[in-house]
C-alpha cells in the first residue's frame, strides 16, 4: 500500500481541495479520506516546506504567502498531470477514460440520453458519469469536465463552445384551440386557459415574447400552475390549456399537428445551450470529440 505521505501530487491534490471547498472536512469526504488524516498530512507538507501554509480559525481558513505560492504551483502540477495522463491516452487508438458531464434534468434526459448510449456504443473504453440537475455545476470544486447549460453568457469564468438553440414555444393541443376563441396578439392570452410554471406560490409568471427585435413583458396567470416542466407538457397534452414548453420537448408532437404553436410571430424569448468547460479540459481530446459529438448528432435532429 503506498504511503500518501510521500505521493507528492496527493498532498497537492488535499491543498488545493481543502482551499476549493473552505474545509477540511468536505476536502476529506471528496478525497476519500478522514478529516484527522488531511489535518495530519497538511501538517507534513507544511513540515516538509518549511513554512506555515494555512492560518485557521473556527469560521474560516486564511492561506498565508507562502500558502498562496504553493496552492498556485500545486494548481499547475495538477494541470500537468492530467495533461500527461491525457497525453497518454490520446496515443492509443480508442479514445478511453471517464468523462464526468453535468445537464440540465429535462434536456439531459430527452436529448442528451440517447446521444450518451449511442456515444459509449462508439467508444465502450469511455466510461460515462453523467449528473442530470438544474443545480449549476462548479468545474473545478466538482471535477467536471463539460458542463450543459441554457444560458446567455454573462461572464461566465469557463470557456464555452456554442452547441445548440434552446428555443421556447407557446403551444397548445389542436383540439383545445379548435373550441377556444382566436389568438392574434399576446393580450388574447387572458382570454384562454394557461398552464404556468409556479415559483413558490407565486400566482403570476412573466412570458417575455419577442415582437420582432423588442422583449414583449407578459404578466400571467395560469389555470393551472406546477414547478415541474413534464407536469405542465402532460397537462397541455390534456387540453388544459396553452403552456410555454421548450422546443425540442413538442417537436415530435407539433410534426403530427396534435399540438399547434400559438402567436407564431410572438415567439418566446430562448436561450442558447453551450458546453462549458475549463482550458485545461480543452486540451483534451476526449472531451472535443466528445462536445463535437454531440453538436453533430444535434444538428442531425
Amino acid at each position: 500500500m503506498n504511503n500518501h505521505k510521500t505521493d507528492t501530487l496527493y498532498l497537492m491534490r488535499l491543498l488545493v481541495a481543502i482551499v476549493r471547498f473552505d474545509s477540511f472536512a468536505l476536502a476529506a469526504e471528496h478525497l476519500g479520506i478522514t478529516p484527522s488524516k488531511a489535518s495530519k498530512d497538511i501538517k507534513y507538507l507544511e513540515h516538509t516546506l518549511g513554512v506555515v501554509l494555512l492560518n485557521r480559525t473556527t469560521r474560516k481558513l486564511h492561506l498565508t504567502d507562502a500558502g498562496e505560492l504553493t496552492f498556485s504551483q500545486a494548481e499547475q502540477m495538477i494541470i500537468l498531470h492530467e495533461q500527461l495522463i491525457d497525453g497518454l491516452n490520446n496515443q492509443r487508438n480508442a479514445l478511453s477514460g471517464e468523462l464526468r458531464i453535468s445537464a440540465p434534468t429535462l434536456w439531459g434526459e430527452i436529448m442528451l440520453t440517447p446521444i450518451l448510449l449511442k456515444f459509449r456504443a462508439e467508444h465502450p473504453q469511455v466510461r460515462l458519469i453523467a449528473d442530470f440537475s438544474n443545480h449549476k455545476s462548479d468545474l473545478h470544486r466538482d471535477s467536471i469536465h463539460v458542463v450543459f447549460r441554457s444560458t446567455e453568457l454573462n461572464n461566465e469564468p469557463y470557456l464555452a463552445r456554442f452547441i445548440a438553440k434552446d428555443e421556447m414555444v407557446l403551444c397548445a393541443t389542436d383540439e383545445y384551440l379548435l373550441q377556444s376563441s382566436a389568438l392574434t396578439h399576446p393580450e388574447d392570452l387572458k382570454t384562454h386557459s394557461l398552464i404556468t410554471r409556479c415559483n413558490g406560490y407565486s400566482r403570476y409568471e412573466q412570458w417575455t415574447l419577442m415582437d420582432n427585435d423588442k422583449e414583449l413583458i407578459v404578466n400571467v396567470a395560469g389555470e393551472l400552475a406546477f414547478s415541474d416542466k413534464k407536469v405542465i407538457h402532460a397537462a397541455m397534452l390534456q387540453g388544459a390549456g396553452i403552456a410555454q414548453l421548450p422546443r425540442y420537448l413538442v417537436a415530435q408532437k407539433l410534426e403530427q399537428g396534435s399540438v399547434r404553436e400559438v402567436l407564431p410571430t410572438f415567439r418566446p424569448k430562448g436561450a442558447s445551450f453551450y458546453a462549458l468547460y475549463t482550458q485545461r479540459r480543452a486540451e483534451s481530446a476526449l472531451v472535443t470529440h466528445f462536445v463535437e459529438y454531440v453538436m453533430q448528432s444535434l444538428s442531425e435532429n
